[in-house]
């Protein structure tokens, strides 16, 4: 097992492949622990947040983000939720499967509200210059993003509990987001392991070599996965084939920007859970550091990033790949999040 004292070291390679892969141990929890579903549908309206990449510097950059609420009803908490690498707000509430692949319904059910991001550099947000987008940038905007939803400027409703829901590159954005501002008050983390598949492969190329963004006017430093590897991020068995076909009709884009590393341990304590499937191709198969059949042993690999007073929770979830929220057993996933986040969000 790596030393907290080599930890620094590990975060660059593991933030690398996350950009790269865009980017029951647990059960489902017992019916007494789960969230009451809301009987009204998600709520929905879209914002534009002019925030910063920079801290201090201007907010000269447009967030789009859409915040549901169950019906009527304002809960005093909200999930934001932060997609992965060539991801955008898709991610999380899915075109494809009637809702059986869309996180945020669940959520919105479950009686949260919800603000769903495209992060800086993707989707309807501003694309700068993808030299200037590291996990630091990313921090600096989703932290005007949290400061927004907690004094009410979206819509005039201030939330006084904030969850990070982050996949992949977007729960790797949240340590670091948290570990400088410590504005939030619970993460769930999911896709966010430290553990790198020696033989994942190439999977990216500029995303003007892909035809879907050949007239993008992007520079040559965003990349996207090249066409027909969105397999890499399924477990065959728990894929729905036009789930896969969707994924690489709606594909996004990641822009290829070196970070710093992380503080090893990361600076915040607040709960948190880390969610993976156990056959994850990128940080599970040829992993050594840890056995993602075994929680305990993920868990004791990854304590060394979190501070001693973190409350961590590890979960991993059976015949899944790294794209949770797109596997068949996305709903086994969302019961085991919104368990957790009814116990840990207070």
């Amino acid at each position: 097992m790596t030393t907290p004292a080599r930890a620094p070291r590990l975060v660059r390679p593991v933030l690398a492949f996350a950009i790269a892969c865009g980017m029951l141990a647990a059960l489902l929890p017992p019916a007494s622990a789960r969230p009451a579903r809301a009987t009204a549908g998600p709520s929905c309206t879209v914002h534009r947040l002019h925030v910063r990449i920079a801290d201090p510097g201007p907010a000269d950059q447009t967030l789009w983000g859409q915040l549901c609420y169950p019906g009527a009803a304002r809960p005093s908490k909200v999930q934001l939720l932060v997609h992965g690498s060539t991801y955008d707000h898709l991610y999380w509430d899915f075109p494809a499967g009637n809702g059986l692949y869309s996180y945020l319904r669940a959520a919105v059910g479950a009686g949260y509200a919800t603000f769903n991001v495209d992060r800086i550099g993707n989707g309807a947000s501003s694309h700068p210059p993808s030299s200037q987008l590291d996990l630091v940038a990313g921090a600096v905007a989703m932290h005007d993003v949290v400061t927004a939803l907690r004094s009410g400027a979206l819509d005039g409703h201030a939330f006084t509990r904030v969850a990070w829901v982050g996949h992949s590159y977007g729960s790797f954005t949240g340590m670091y987001e948290m570990s400088r501002y410590r504005d939030v008050d619970a993460a769930v983390l999911t896709g966010a392991l430290h553990g790198i598949n020696p033989d994942g492969g190439t999977t990216i190329y500029p995303a003007v070599q892909d035809p879907k963004f050949a007239d993008s006017g992007l520079d040559s430093g965003y990349v996207t996965t090249k066409p027909g590897i969105r397999d890499f991020f399924y477990y065959p068995a728990t894929t729905d084939p036009q789930v896969l076909a969707t994924d690489e009709e709606t594909k996004d884009v990641a822009p290829l920007a070196a970070s710093p590393p992380l503080p090893a341990p990361m600076d915040f304590t607040v709960p948190v859970l880390l969610v993976s499937g156990m056959r994850d191709k990128g940080q599970c198969v040829n992993v050594t550091l840890y056995d993602c059949t075994d929680p305990a042993s993920v868990k004791a690999s990854e304590s060394q990033y979190y501070r001693p007073e973190t409350h961590l929770t590890v979960r991993m979830v059976p015949e899944t790949g790294h794209s949770l929220a797109l596997a068949t057993t996305a709903p086994v996933t969302d019961a085991i999040m919104l368990g957790w986040l009814q116990q840990n969000l207070n």
